[in-house]
């Protein structure tokens, strides 16, 4: 709705006083104010409208009288509100000294009440005084000024978030002109602690890598037993940390302990129940007892105190380096294969179910003779259940056909050869779990 100033003298002193607190008419004086307000209409909008679009003509501007309107900026990812203005506050400005295409859009925040400044008015006011004109001039000088510190404290605030060093009260520039920018530096200073609360979690995660790959065994002291066997292992997170792990370490003089674990899920929870599960075997474990006592005991101890009903699928062997003697028990585990010399290979089977579900079950092992040459070789269903970019699965069929066609007889390139070509099939597609292997070579008794 639209109304005559000048038929409203009931707010002609309002508007008045509007116009003299609003620094781009501080030069006008009382004679051009009083001109001004009798020629300009007063417009009215619900909460909502849209007055103008960015790249719209304009040859007017507003004086807020009334309510609140925001300043919105188009950009590639959409509408952004750069700033807020109350009473007081002139909008739109530049197009009541020249006619230039809108900055931004402006809509009303609230219902509003605004002061149609036209061009030609300007124009009158300033043909009869040339000191109007000079003390316009000068008020945009100053409002350009304004917008440089503006920007240099957004840069200084960009580039201290960049380097860590970002703190809320750069902002404070921006928060002291009125209701201005004061939306802009809020929106600014939640993303900026937004990025630095991640940049932290981050720093967190690398810190966690670190040490959950620390645990992870880097060489073993077999003593005089050490030339009998070869060991390799390396473990891919899907996320920065995982629940898969690895594990050998000495049973007495004779025994090397092998363990390769699976937790349920991934990241931090994964990892601190893969933390509690290596422990808790490698700690049984070196109590004594056959591969099959040492799962039952560990699961009885995993099950115990598990509220959330986490689990783990373990494979765990001992190897007797003094006779060869290979004894090995899985709970839910099937990734498991000897590869004997002449490339015969046998596939291990799960013998009981995961550790940690429920106390109860009795795992069972098996039990051989490695044949000096001979290739062990463990994976987690990081490998199987790897997925191409058409959704098809690595599979435990490719993985044997790999392991069958005369693989390499070091451990190391063995472990190799699984990841790149899981790579490979892969496809560049994200990791959907924790990738882990472990390859060992049984040289037996070496002569001389």
């Amino acid at each position: 709705m639209t109304g005559t100033i000048a038929n409203a003298l009931d707010n002609a002193e309002t508007i008045r006083a509007f116009l003299r607190q609003s620094s781009s008419f501080a030069g006008f004086g009382d004679d051009g104010l009083d001109l001004l307000a009798k020629s300009c209409d007063v417009d009215t909008a619900d909460a909502g409208v849209t007055f103008f679009e960015q790249g719209d003509a304009g040859d007017f501007a507003y004086l807020i009288l009334d309510g609140e309107v925001s300043i919105e900026v188009s950009t590639a990812v959409g509408r952004v509100i750069v700033a807020t203005m109350g009473p007081g506050e002139l909008v739109g400005e530049i197009a009541a000294f020249a006619s230039t295409p809108r900055t931004a859009a402006v809509t009303a925040r609230s219902p509003v009440r605004l002061l149609r400044i036209e061009q030609s008015a300007i124009r009158d006011i300033m043909a009869r005084s040339p000191d109007t004109a000079m003390a316009i001039i000068a008020e945009l000088g100053s409002r350009l000024q304004g917008l440089n510190s503006t920007i240099a404290a957004l840069t200084q605030a960009t580039r201290a978030l960049a380097e860590g060093a970002f703190e809320s009260s750069m902002l404070d520039v921006l928060r002291n002109q009125a209701t201005r920018f004061r939306q802009f530096a809020d929106t600014f200073d939640a993303m900026a602690h937004e990025i630095t609360s991640k940049r932290l979690h981050n720093q967190e995660m690398r810190l966690a890598y670190e040490i959950q790959q620390s645990f992870l065994p880097k060489a073993i002291d077999a003593g005089p037993m050490a030339d009998r066997f070869t060991i390799s292992a390396a473990m891919q997170p899907a996320k920065q940390v995982g629940g898969d792990f690895f594990d050998y370490f000495m049973i007495g003089d004779e025994w090397l302990a092998i363990a390769v674990g699976d937790v349920s899920g991934k990241g931090v929870p994964a990892a601190m129940f893969m933390s509690v599960s290596r422990m808790v075997l490698k700690s049984i474990a070196r109590e004594g007892g056959s591969a099959a006592e040492i799962l039952t005991r560990a699961n009885s101890l995993l099950a115990e105190n598990n509220p959330e009903g986490m689990f783990v699928t373990i494979a765990f062997a001992r190897l007797n380096l003094k006779t060869g003697e290979f004894n090995i028990a899985s709970g839910g585990h099937e990734e498991i294969f000897v590869i004997e010399p002449g490339g015969k290979l046998e596939k291990y089977g799960v013998d009981g179910p995961a550790l940690g579900l429920f106390d109860g079950p009795v795992y069972r092992e098996k039990t051989s003779t490695l044949i000096p040459g001979a290739m062990v070789a463990f994976a987690t269903d990081g490998v199987t259940e790897a997925f191409a970019p058409d959704r098809r699965m690595f599979g435990m069929e490719q993985l044997e056909r790999l392991l069958a066609d005369n693989p390499p007889d070091d451990p190391g390139a063995l472990v190799d050869l699984i990841q790149s070509k899981v790579a490979v099939f892969a496809e560049g597609c994200p990791q959907s779990d924790d990738i882990t292997c472990l390859a060992l070579a049984w040289h037996g008794e070496r002569a001389g």
